[in-house]
């Protein structure tokens, strides 16, 4: 150039990658450095910026920010300096895995925000019904988020003997990394004595690594029985031999010497539309007339919702089950516990479609299932 002029600079720019502790409530600010380098001669120069959701998400994991960001210094020509720019990361107690977002400048230079999950996941096990046929009774060990988790565990008497309805059954479980959940099998004792149903307990002790309080730490498992009172001696006229028939609503009763009940229709159960109430499901079960008992499992999901703006619900969550042994022909309102942790995503996300499934079992062994959903607008 004439006179020896020399050409401006286009400034460079660059983001560093920052992270931060989420926090258990309210906020705290991740901060992202931005630099300039060969700044013009007059050593200043800016550029906008703005966020953009990872696996975060704006509103309910950080605050959405965007702005200027200017940078001065001494009036040397090639100069560097650097601002800082502030983003505030939303706290909660929901355990989950570290989540990111970026800041991108105009000229399309980003930089990667590290929030890190500093919460330890609850635990919970459940409470599964089986018949004394089915061999084993089969718990989940479930975590709610990520963690590094070790356990003992071991059963305990109910209304069920250890030796006589089921086998003493105690060990370790770890479960770290993607393993968030996993399963204790107890064999069951297969009798031919007509009894009530009964239960025992899978207790969790010895815990690391897991929250200090909103674990559920004992599942309790139903054995139904599955074998049929004997029937009765059949009716024959003096010094004669015969059998007697009678039709009714569960099935055929044949009384002769060697009498059997037979039923093979599968119980058909009417359930009401899901209600929410002081952290519960309240579902009302039926149970038809046509049967002398229905006994089974209500499990309760929250459905995927990929436009929620709570991630949580982007994928379909067990809320929660309950056990019921209902008489025939009558009618019961069953109540499923949400855990603390999972109400308060429901509540956050306001309108929830839930959807829940009865298995249910009658007094022949028969299975039928029913499932019915809803759409909350807001989980109480």
């Amino acid at each position: 150039m004439a006179g020896g002029a020399q050409a401006a600079q286009a400034t460079t720019w660059s983001v560093d990658n920052p992270s931060v502790a989420e926090g258990d409530s309210g906020t705290t600010q991740i901060t992202f450095t931005v630099t300039g380098s060969s700044l013009p001669l007059f050593g200043s120069d800016s550029i906008g910026y703005h966020t953009e959701d990872g696996t975060a998400t704006a509103g309910s994991d950080y605050v959405a920010t965007s702005g200027t960001a200017s940078v001065s210094t001494t009036p040397v020509l090639g100069g560097s300096a650097s601002t800082e720019v502030t983003v505030d990361v939303i706290g909660d107690t929901a355990a989950e895995r570290d989540e990111t977002f970026r800041l991108v400048l105009d000229d399309g230079t980003a930089g990667t925000g590290t929030i890190q999950n500093d919460d330890l996941p609850h635990i919970s096990v459940n409470d599964p019904s089986v018949s004394e046929h089915d061999g084993s009774a089969t718990f989940t060990v479930s975590l709610d988020g990520p963690g590094s988790v070790s356990l003992h565990y071991a059963t305990a008497d109910g209304t069920a003997t250890a030796g006589q309805d089921y086998q003493a059954t105690s060990g370790t479980l770890n479960l770290s990394g993607s393993a968030t959940s996993k399963q204790v099998a107890v064999p069951i004792v297969n009798d031919g004595v007509h009894e009530d149903s009964e239960t025992f307990a899978l207790n969790l002790t010895n815990l690391s690594g897991v929250a200090a309080s909103g674990n559920k730490l004992t599942g309790s498992a139903t054995i139904a029985d599955d074998d049929a009172l004997a029937a009765p001696p059949p009716a024959t006229a003096p010094g004669g031999s015969g059998s007697a028939t009678s039709t009714g609503a569960g099935g055929t009763t044949v009384g002769t010497s060697g009498a059997s009940l037979t039923d093979t229709t599968n119980p058909q159960p009417a359930l009401s539309k899901p209600r929410s109430k002081r952290g519960t499901i309240v579902i009302a079960i039926g149970c038809p007339a046509t049967e002398l008992l229905c006994r089974g499992t209500l499990t309760t999901f929250a459905e995927p919702n990929r436009h929620s703006k709570v991630r949580w619900l982007h994928r379909e969550r067990r809320l929660g089950n309950a056990t019921f042994v209902i008489t025939g022909g009558k009618r019961a309102f069953i109540t499923t516990r949400i855990s603390r942790s999972a109400l308060r995503q429901l509540r956050r996300a306001g309108k929830v479609s839930i959807r829940s499934y009865a298995v249910v079992r009658d007094a022949a062994g028969n299975i039928g299932t029913a499932s019915v959903g809803a759409r909350l607008a807001r989980v109480r």
